[in-house]
């Protein structure tokens, strides 16, 4: 990921919580491409342990306790790397 202006996180060398954090705080703001950064990072781990697109997208749908389901479907199918259309299909 490039650096941006402010933004000194080197994102491969966080951990696990430390990605969920950074995401936290990001969530909501104008730092779209750090967060994008981060989901993308965080995608790419999951993967290197086995985790399928299925069980992200269960567990992104789990866990969203309110907001925007329509934003969740744009963001995450962006770091997932498959189109809306699919992960809308993956929701059931």
């Amino acid at each position: 990921m490039s650096r941006e202006e402010g933004w000194d996180v080197d994102i491969e060398t966080c951990s696990p919580e430390q990605l969920v954090e950074l995401a936290k705080q990001l969530a909501g703001s104008g730092h779209k491409s750090q967060l994008a950064g981060i989901q993308r990072e965080m995608v790419v781990r999951l993967r290197k342990t086995g985790v399928t697109n299925q069980q992200i997208v269960d567990t992104l749908i789990m866990n969203l306790w309110k907001g925007d389901r329509a934003a969740l479907v744009v963001e995450w199918s962006v770091a997932l790397g498959i189109s809306e259309s699919e992960f809308e299909r993956l929701i059931r």
